[in-house]
């Protein structure tokens, strides 16, 4: 028994596993017809023939797009004149000029000879950099030209040593693609695009790019991919992998340049017609995403990326479809019609009666499968609205007339400032009947003379909120309300409106006129000045100066009585005092005074320092006393430094 368990949990693993690998995700985006047209119009100022690289990028363009390429004779010419005799053709240059002369197909022969002889002499330069070597490989291929073993080993070599001394994946990009042509040549390169592949960055765990931007990732796909196949060898990129880096090209179809535009296109080519994984698009039709009683069916579209019809028509079909807010499975299990667009597939899900809201369907084509959004829309009815008018202190019930939808009421309805104005009204779901609450369900009232083109005419929104039972209530007290009318009576229009995104019928609904009567306007209250700063005070239509603001200086310190300021300053002088006392009693030995310059000047300038502390104190600044300072303090430590070594010489003399 117990093995048995074994083999059945064994068995439900391998099950589990063989789902997960078959079951892979799909893009959501294709390339479509406008995304064509707007790439013609970035690569069309190629035609101008002004340059030969973005005539090259023209031509490329709108043989990627399969479009026919207009002034086929004009640019063979310019094509002509470019390349001269070809004896003096640069290897890019020669790049382009043969992409265009083997796309257009239509042209007068090149000069084989001479360009062939050029490109070989570049594949056979050591010095050559990749990039030029991509160009040479690429057009002489482009030529018909096959290189020879020497030359083939020798451009091997060349790479390999290359690569040594700049693997990056710039340089990978151009290596793969060189080595595309080479055949079985080609396998050293291919041992590094494993390398290459693990320096993609995934951004948002949906895309995946590889450091450089487009033209980057475009080169890597492309060498990649075309190496692959030229060795029938499968590409060390998953399905996944292959998913997000078309996400990513997808992702980039608002290029504005024509190499961007190429390099995009070039790739997802490359994509959807290598032999090894082929992403497929799973996204909602044009109007796929609004679903209603009117529109009951989900529109998906399953191509390829490049929007064509997959090879084999594939069983589309719902896994789960749930409602977003509380997860409820509503259907499950549901095949999607095929219809004459073999892109296009279709179910009905009205067919279950689902209710308004937002919808995650979870679409699966064969082996591939995606997640879209639907939303339900539903009518609204109004089941009842009542309007009238009521005490403002609710002494009594307020008395309310029906009006049906869509008319007016036929009487006005008069409000003076001791009521209210009151609306009640209950929306339901047309289909079940069931009580709806909406995003939006406002009371607008405005003047009737706004409907004249009156400039006097008001308008004022307010918010009907439900109860607990969905029932809408509008409560407006007029004295309340005056200030928001500006205290302005007269005849205004109420209306209704009502709307909601899962909504087919939203509706504004002018339900009645009324005659609302505020209390006057009262007076203004005056502004008295005091000292205190009196705060800013709004009335009503009433817009006075305010007073002035005037900036007031701190008030400075009371200083001390002068008795008590000559007594410090006694107090800080009584130090020197007491210095020269003791000088007198100590006997002060003027006579070995050295009456040398050096003697002298180092006292001066002693004796300017303490001065000029002494001016800092009483005047100037910090900046000012130091620019003093230090002019005083080289002469003085100059003098000083005299003065001590005349006395030092002195000393030792005697």
């Amino acid at each position: 028994m117990e093995e048995g368990h074994v083999w059945c949990l064994l068995l439900i693993v391998l099950i589990m596993m063989a789902w997960s690998t078959s079951n892979h995700p799909s893009t959501d985006s294709y390339l479509s017809v406008a995304d064509k047209a707007r790439f013609k119009k970035v690569i069309d100022p190629g035609f101008k023939l002004d340059d030969l690289s973005t005539a090259y990028y023209a031509v490329i363009g709108y043989q990627l797009i399969e479009e026919p390429v207009p002034k086929s004779a004009e640019i063979c010419k310019f094509v002509q004149d470019s390349v001269g005799d070809g004896s003096v053709i640069t290897p890019e240059n020669a790049f382009y000029a043969v992409g265009i002369w083997k796309a257009l197909g239509s042209c007068k022969a090149l000069p084989k000879t001479a360009i062939a002889k050029v490109l070989t002499a570049a594949i056979e330069k050591d010095t050559s950099a990749i990039p030029d070597l991509y160009f040479a490989v690429k057009a002489l291929t482009s030529l018909s030209e096959k290189l020879s073993e020497s030359t083939t080993g020798k451009l091997t070599k060349t790479l390999q040593a290359a690569l040594k001394k700049d693997d990056s994946l710039l340089n990978l990009g151009y290596t793969f693609n060189i080595a595309s042509d080479l055949g079985l040549a080609g396998l050293f390169a291919f041992e590094r695009v494993e390398d290459a592949v693990v320096q993609a960055d995934e951004v948002d765990g949906r895309y995946l790019q590889f450091e450089g931007g487009l033209s980057v990732t475009s080169l890597l796909i492309n060498g990649i991919f075309k190496l692959s196949s030229s060795l029938k060898k499968t590409p060390p990129v998953t399905t996944g992998q292959t998913v997000k880096l078309a996400n990513y090209l997808l992702s980039r179809r608002s290029v504005q340049t024509p190499k961007g535009v190429v390099s995009l296109l070039s790739s997802l080519t490359t994509l959807a017609n290598n032999e090894f994984h082929h992403p497929i698009c799973i996204t909602l039709a044009d109007g796929g995403i609004i679903v209603s009683a009117q529109q009951p069916l989900i529109k998906v579209k399953v191509c390829d990326i490049l929007g064509r019809p997959l090879s084999k028509t594939p069983t589309v079909a719902v896994n789960t479809a749930t409602r977003i807010g509380d997860d409820a499975v509503v259907m499950s299990k549901k095949n999607f019609q095929a219809s004459s667009d073999k892109t296009l597939f279709t179910v009905n899900f009205m067919d279950i009666k689902p209710e308004r809201g937002f919808y995650n369907i979870s679409v699966s084509a064969d082996s591939v499968s995606n997640i879209v959004t639907v939303k339900v829309l539903s009518e609204v009815i109004v089941d009842y609205l009542e309007i009238g008018t009521g005490d403002a202190d609710q002494t009594t019930q307020p008395k309310l007339t029906k009006v049906v939808y869509p008319n007016k009421l036929g009487q006005k309805i008069e409000a003076d400032s001791q009521q209210k104005l009151v609306v009640r009204f209950l929306l339901k779901d047309a289909a079940n009947k069931k009580p709806i609450r909406v995003h939006q369900a406002f009371v607008r009232i405005s003047s009737v003379s706004e409907s004249k083109s009156d400039k006097h005419g008001h308008e004022i929104i307010f918010v009907a909120e439900p109860d607990a039972s969905h029932v809408y209530k509008f409560d407006m007290p007029l004295a309340t309300a005056a200030s928001t009318f500006g205290y302005q009576s007269g005849d205004y229009n109420l209306e209704l409106v009502v709307g909601d995104a899962v909504l087919s019928n939203s509706f504004q609904w002018t339900v009645a006129e009324v005659s609302l009567k505020f209390p006057e306007l009262p007076a203004p209250e005056p502004f008295v000045q005091t000292g205190k700063s009196v705060p800013y005070k709004q009335k009503p239509l009433i817009y006075t100066p305010l007073p002035e603001i005037k900036h007031m200086f701190r008030e400075p310190e009371k200083r001390p009585p002068v008795f008590v300021s000559n007594l410090f300053t006694g107090l800080c002088l009584l130090p020197v005092l007491i210095l020269f006392i003791l000088w007198a009693k100590l006997g002060v030995n003027i006579s070995n005074f050295p009456f040398s310059l050096s003697a002298v000047t180092f006292h001066l300038g002693l004796g300017s320092i303490f001065v000029l502390m002494g001016i800092f104190w009483l005047q100037l600044n910090m900046f000012v006393t130091l620019k003093y300072l230090f002019g005083l303090s080289i002469v003085t430590f100059l003098s000083g430094n005299k003065l001590l070594s005349y006395i030092a010489h002195r000393n030792k003399g005697r």
